[in-house]
């Protein structure tokens, strides 16, 4: 028999659909699609009934309404891996609206580059209701419950704090949030203080003028200095921020660009860095076993050298980057 952690433990909001997972390009199946946002509309019964037959479906290898046939997180059932109603995992990827216009991000598809100014709610739906009724219905687990916000940018979204605010008072064990770091939040400190959140951001960049052309905004000093003041507010040594460098076709693919991204993550007291290839790119050269050029190899080979030179943690590359680095 078969058997997904992703698909037992995770509920990931798209703007368009509510659906169980998505990893490596692989989209799960749909709990709700088109959801107008009304709550009175939202059957969690119905969730739950889904959520059995998908998980039915895995085990008995019936792949004709789950989209689950080629996914890598596929496994053989064992003996501890049991159903369960409650989601251990949630993404909230439900809005679009950013702040900057990253020429890579999966937003553009939606919201045709606008950069948005001022807090707004998300143009789909509202998450905080749906999530208030996952509580009121046992479906969180309270005692091991992730929470990933992802989207676009989390200063503009109106329900932002509010949804971190009830996560707070209901329970949560990690709070991941990924953000531009345009705008100072007060309360992402507040977790990160409390060791209960990460921060996550993608810089992409060494240097101000990288960084302008591949956000299309100028807000590369404000970035620096809010990552100084999370760091100084968190009060440890090692707090947990992460910030990445997505190597960009013809935009940061330099060792200079690398190097000076290094640089500043060590003058910042940043710990903890991580390295990506744009994810298009990166999933095309995984699913056509296409060798990683030459040049790419030698920018990881500097971004790794230079870590450990600086004693910096680093994310250890996923399945994807596994196998385009051996290749």
């Amino acid at each position: 028999m078969n058997y997904c952690s992703e698909l037992n433990n995770v509920l990931t909001f798209f703007p368009d659909t509510i659906r169980s997972c998505c990893v490596l390009g692989n989209i799960g199946p749909v709990y709700f699609e088109n959801y107008n946002g009304n709550i009175k509309e939202f059957n969690f019964e119905l969730l739950k009934k889904k959520k059995k037959k998908f998980f039915s479906d895995l085990e008995n290898g019936n792949y004709d309404n789950i989209p689950c046939i080629n996914c890598i997180y596929k496994k053989e059932k064992g003996e501890n891996d049991k159903f369960s109603e409650q989601f251990e995992l949630i993404y909230l990827n439900n809005w679009t609206q950013c702040n900057c216009g990253c020429f890579y991000c999966d937003r553009l598809t939606y919201s045709k580059g606008k950069i948005t100014k001022g807090k707004v709610r998300s143009e789909y739906y509202d998450a905080l209701p749906i999530i208030k009724g996952l509580y009121k219905n046992n479906l969180l687990n309270r005692n091991n419950l992730r929470i990933v916000f992802h989207g676009g940018d989390l200063s503009v979204l109106k329900e932002f704090e509010p949804l971190v605010k009830l996560f707070l008072k209901e329970g949560v064990s990690k709070i991941d949030f990924s953000t531009n770091n345009i705008i100072y939040q007060p309360i992402i400190s507040k977790c990160l203080k409390n060791r209960i959140a990460s921060l996550n951001m993608a810089l992409d960049s060494g240097s101000r003028e990288t960084y302008k052309k591949i956000k299309k905004v100028d807000k590369y000093n404000d970035v620096i200095k809010n990552l100084k003041r999370y760091v100084k507010e968190s009060k440890q040594d090692n707090p947990e921020i992460n910030v990445k460098f997505i190597i960009l076709k013809g935009m940061n693919d330099t060792e200079e660009e690398i190097t000076k991204f290094i640089e500043t993550m060590v003058n910042i007291g940043i710990k903890r860095v991580s390295l990506h290839i744009e994810h298009r790119y990166a999933i095309e050269l995984f699913e056509k076993k296409v060798e990683l050029p030459q040049n790419y190899k030698k920018l990881i080979n500097l971004f790794f050298d230079l870590s450990k030179k600086n004693q910096l943690y680093f994310d250890e590359p996923d399945e994807v980057m596994n196998y385009i680095i051996r290749s």
